[in-house]
C-alpha cells in the first residue's frame, strides 16, 4: 500500500512539474511575442509621429496652459474607450512605469511601449472610470497601490486599468490587470 502511495506521489509530482514547465514556457513565448510586436510597431509609427507632433503642438500650446487633472482624466477615458490608446502617449512621462498585474512585466518603458501594452486589457473595453463606483471605491480603499490612481474597470469583463499621475498631470505609471478581482482580498 505504501509503495502505491509513493508511486502515485512521484507521478503527481512529475505531472505537476511538467505542467509548471509548460506554463512557464507559454508565458515566455507570449512575453517574447509581445516584445517583438511592440518592437515592430515602434519603428513604424515613430516617423509619422515626428511629422504629426509639430503640427499638433501649436494647437494646444502646452507651455502656456498645462492640462488640468480633470482634462487629463477625460482624455484618458476617451482614449481607452475609443481604443485610440496611441493618443495617450503624449500625456505620459518618459520613461513611464508599466505593470501587467500577475506577470513579471514590465518596469520602465517608453510611452510607445506602454501604449503597446494596452492590448493586454483591450478586450475589456468599454471601461467605467466613475471614481464614485462602489467597486472602484472598495478597490482603492483595500489596495494602497490603487489608492491614488485613476481606475477604470471593464463594463463587460473583469479587466482593470489604473493610471498614476505626477504633479504635472502626466501619466507616470499604468497598471493593467485582466481581473480587478486580483485586488479584492
Amino acid at each position: 500500500m505504501k509503495k502505491v502511495l509513493i508511486v502515485l506521489t512521484i507521478i503527481a509530482a512529475l505531472i505537476f512539474t511538467a505542467a509548471v514547465g509548460y506554463l512557464l514556457f507559454q508565458n515566455q513565448k507570449l512575453s517574447n511575442q509581445l516584445t517583438q510586436k511592440s518592437q515592430l510597431q515602434s519603428p513604424t509609427p515613430t516617423p509619422a509621429e515626428t511629422v504629426q507632433k509639430p503640427q499638433e503642438s501649436p494647437q494646444p500650446t502646452p507651455s502656456s496652459k498645462p492640462m488640468s487633472l480633470f482634462e487629463l482624466q477625460e482624455n484618458i477615458e476617451a482614449a481607452v474607450n475609443s481604443r485610440n490608446t496611441q493618443a495617450m502617449a503624449s500625456y505620459m512621462t518618459n520613461p513611464i512605469y508599466v505593470i501587467l498585474q500577475a506577470t513579471e512585466c514590465c518596469g520602465e518603458q517608453t510611452p510607445d511601449e506602454a501604449v503597446a501594452q494596452a492590448s493586454y486589457v483591450e478586450p475589456g473595453v468599454p471601461f467605467n472610470f466613475d471614481q464614485q463606483n462602489e467597486t472602484i471605491k472598495n478597490l482603492k480603499a483595500k489596495n494602497p497601490e490603487l489608492a491614488n490612481t485613476f481606475v477604470g474597470i471593464s463594463q463587460n469583463l473583469e479587466h482593470l486599468i489604473a493610471f498614476t499621475t505626477n504633479n504635472q498631470n502626466k501619466i507616470s505609471q499604468i497598471r493593467f490587470s485582466v481581473s480587478w478581482k486580483l485586488f479584492a482580498y
